[in-house]
């Protein structure tokens, strides 16, 4: 007899184990369990820029003394399409430094909204970049920064080893979308 109360003793643990285990279990589980529910919108904004600007032809040809204008524009406006975020943006002009160009940017036209480039002269290239900064396209409103690039070869830079030299002008305008101000 005391084997058949064991058996029932043990039994009884084994299933008061499992209902205070299945019970803690089940609190456990609903505490850490939630639900989220909700809605949201995505929209996307129209993002252009556009600029203009013809290097290579304008500057063939330099000789000592020489100077050349670059009209530059440029615009948050592209296939008739306005950007609908501001734009922060700069000019960057990029050359090998082969030869002693001086370039200076000046705004030409000062009625467009936003912030033009700060301008100003950047003396002979070494051959690194150069950047305007500074420059920055509102939002939803047809707008056009127009600039002059002059592009100057010093008088007094006659040094024979510039004879038939050949220096690559690269002209970027590099933009970001920004926060709307």
């Amino acid at each position: 007899m005391d084997r058949n109360q064991n058996k029932r003793r043990a039994a009884s643990y084994l299933l008061c184990f499992t209902m205070a285990c299945t019970l803690v279990l089940g609190i456990t589980y609903a505490r850490y369990r939630s639900s989220v529910t909700g809605t949201g919108t995505a929209s996307v904004a129209r993002v252009a820029l556009d600029s203009k600007a013809d290097l290579s032809s304008i500057l063939q040809r330099m000789t000592p003394g020489d100077s050349r204008n670059i009209d530059i524009s440029v615009s948050n406006v592209k296939d008739g399409r306005t950007s609908e975020v501001t734009q922060d943006y700069s000019i960057i002009i990029n050359t090998t430094g082969n030869l002693p160009l001086v370039y200076e940017l000046a705004q030409k036209n000062s009625t467009g909204a936003g912030t033009y480039v700060t301008t100003s002269t950047i003396p002979k290239s070494d051959g690194n970049s150069r950047a305007w900064s500074g420059g920055q396209m509102p939002h939803s409103e047809n707008t056009v920064h127009e600039y002059t690039l002059t592009v100057k070869w010093p008088t007094n830079s006659t040094d024979a080893s510039y004879a038939d030299e050949i220096d690559k002008v690269t002209l970027t305008v590099d933009s970001k979308q920004t926060q709307n101000k």
